[in-house]
């Protein structure tokens, strides 16, 4: 495996700079003839993809809504086309209520899964990424995680329980499907 001289491995070096520079990963794929193009969310995108799937909490459909809310949100352009959507305006809900709406008005199950698999493959491409940048950190070539005196612990905490402790902790009208809603 080649490094460059930032010492990340050639094959990551792109991706490492999106985290970096940029904040997200894209990818481009083809499925059944058609070119999609998805890139990875911010936590504001998923918490109105929430919004976008709520109607469908606590029924036998909610799991679909959210996988195909993602898919709305993920979706940078569909066979090149990057206003494939109707525009719902600048609001982001509603922009994310089209989207979802166009996903699944249009578009079968089948599709919609096969897109949010690739979804989650880059999904696990970027948790790789930021491993990889953990892992330097912690050699010492590169200090991309907390200093010891800040209030973030990270030695004795996984970033699910880190998660879970800011939930608690959130607004309730800013986690999808709480009990409350």
């Amino acid at each position: 495996m080649m490094e460059n001289n930032d010492g990340f491995p050639d094959e990551v070096t792109d991706d490492v700079d999106g985290l970096l520079w940029l904040g997200f990963l894209e990818d481009s794929f083809e499925f059944c003839g058609h070119e999609f193009v998805i890139r990875t969310l911010k936590l504001e995108d998923e918490m109105v993809a929430g919004y976008a799937a709520k109607d469908y909490k606590d029924s036998i459909s909610q799991a679909k809504a959210w996988v195909a809310a993602q898919v709305g949100m993920a979706l940078v352009s569909v066979d090149g086309n990057e206003d494939f959507c109707p525009q719902a305006g600048p609001n982001k809900k509603d922009f994310a209520r089209a989207r979802f709406q166009y996903v699944t008005r249009n578009w079968y199950e089948p599709t919609i899964n096969y897109i949010y698999m690739k979804y989650v493959e880059l999904i696990e491409r970027q948790e790789s990424i930021l491993r990889e940048m953990e892992n330097l950190s912690k050699e010492g070539r590169i200090s991309f995680m907390a200093s010891p005196d800040s209030s973030i612990k990270r030695a004795d905490s996984t970033p699910e329980a880190e998660i879970m402790d800011y939930l608690e902790d959130a607004p309730e009208d800013l986690i999808p499907f709480n009990e409350n809603s």
